[in-house]
């Protein structure tokens, strides 16, 4: 059974990844923004099936890197504290734009949303940075089926709410922060976010 500290711990820098900006939930706040939050959740749900599938592929696969010595985790995990603050350099240096929102209503079918969040969840390189940076980090071999399913059911909570929190509340205050020309705020914000759960990882350990 994995324990609370370890999991906190997880939990806490997923939700620092979770809710900072990425494709999925620009994805989700846009189609929002465009399509309404109701023709939204075909998205979601595809975006969700999409990580389903990468974390049914990452489970048969990441035992052998959990077996490994301490070189290989020390090494993910660094690429990760890099990938991270690679993100939020450039988060800090963006300039403020529109992302190409827009305000007006479209139609779209569910299915097409559907596709367009699986495409845009398995392309999330999130994703691929919680399940093969992340995961290790918090997984006893010993353990593995256990802990990595405590770790993917945490994922989901925290990934889903994520994507709902931009499709209902995001896309408003997006449009609140550009007609105020505000969004540079957002910018910086989301940089200080990446940049601490940056040194949260580089902090954990095994």
């Amino acid at each position: 059974m994995m324990s609370f500290g370890t999991w906190f711990t997880f939990f806490l820098l997923m939700t620092a990844i979770a809710y900072t900006p990425g494709p999925m939930t620009l994805f989700s706040m846009s189609s929002s923004v465009r399509n309404g939050f109701y023709r939204t959740l075909p998205a979601i749900a595809g975006g969700s099936f999409a990580y389903l599938t990468q974390m049914a592929v990452v489970y048969l696969g990441l035992g052998v890197i959990v077996q490994q010595s301490m070189l290989v985790f020390n090494t993910i995990k660094w690429a990760g504290v890099f990938y991270l603050f690679l993100l939020a350099i450039r988060n800090w240096r963006q300039s403020s734009n529109d992302g190409g929102f827009k305000d007006t209503v479209s139609e779209v079918s569910s299915s097409r949303q559907f596709s367009l969040g699986f495409a845009t969840g398995m392309s999330n390189p999130k994703s691929v940075l919680v399940f093969t940076v992340l995961f290790p980090q918090f997984i006893d071999p010993a353990h593995y089926t256990n802990h990595f399913i405590t770790l993917a059911v945490s994922f989901f909570f925290i990934q889903g709410s994520s994507a709902i929190a931009y499709a209902l509340f995001g896309a408003k205050v997006f449009l609140w922060m550009r007609q105020r020309c505000l969004t540079h705020i957002q910018n910086k914000a989301t940089a200080v976010i990446l940049f601490l759960a940056g040194g949260m990882l580089a902090c954990s350990e095994k």
